[in-house]
């Protein structure tokens, strides 16, 4: 284990390789992590222990909008390993209505569901129990006020004034692309695609207020 880049450790969290790759060098105890950060919500706590236990915290998007910025990103990042070069001359529109496209994403992973199962109401529910008794909500159109609860509660402070607020301002990140308007047919189709995402987030927003 390395840190190529500052404060970066060279292992992989975001895929299920990565994740058991880092379960069987027992990251969590190697004293060299302070934050982990994955997309794989079980998986990922899996890795922690008794003498190491975490604090999950996640930073909510809206479900289309969050669709919508990964999909561009995939079909441009070649760098990733998720890039979909097929993708290229595809519309988001074109890719929702494809078998290729995976709805409601976090409350498949709160709940423990596998992509090929349907999700229904129950599974939401197990998401929002997960959701409100272990997560630390923040809320990605809310930027500041979730950055202020996170220091809080976590004990964080910036190296220089601001640094935080001021990097979040930058969107050194940010991937510029077309969005569906919404209320618009398409918005729609998604939006009944990801009504058990969308109904997380709405509570999700409720908890964070």
């Amino acid at each position: 284990m390395t840190f190529p880049v500052k404060n970066v450790l060279n292992m992989d969290t975001h895929t299920p390789k990565g994740l058991q790759q880092s379960l069987e060098i027992n990251l969590v105890n190697s004293g060299q992590i302070d934050v982990l950060v994955s997309n794989y919500f079980l998986a990922g706590s899996a890795l922690f222990t008794p003498e190491h236990q975490g604090r999950a915290f996640t930073i909510m998007r809206h479900p289309i909008e969050l669709a919508e910025s990964l999909f561009h990103y995939r079909k441009s990042a070649s760098w990733e390993i998720s890039y979909r070069k097929k993708w290229k001359h595809w519309a988001f529109a074109d890719y929702a209505k494809s078998d290729y496209y995976m709805a409601n994403w976090m409350v498949r992973q709160l709940s423990g569901t596998m992509p090929n199962e349907d999700v229904d109401e129950t599974h939401l529910e197990k998401a929002k129990q997960v959701l409100r008794r272990k997560i630390l909500v923040g809320i990605s159109s809310q930027w500041e006020e979730t950055i202020r609860q996170f220091k809080y509660y976590f004990g964080w402070e910036d190296k220089t004034p601001f640094c935080s607020l001021n990097y979040i301002g930058a969107k050194s990140n940010a991937n510029d692309h077309p969005r569906l308007e919404r209320g618009s047919e398409n918005w729609n189709i998604v939006a009944e695609k990801e009504k058990w995402d969308m109904a997380l987030y709405y509570y999700a927003l409720e908890l964070f207020s």
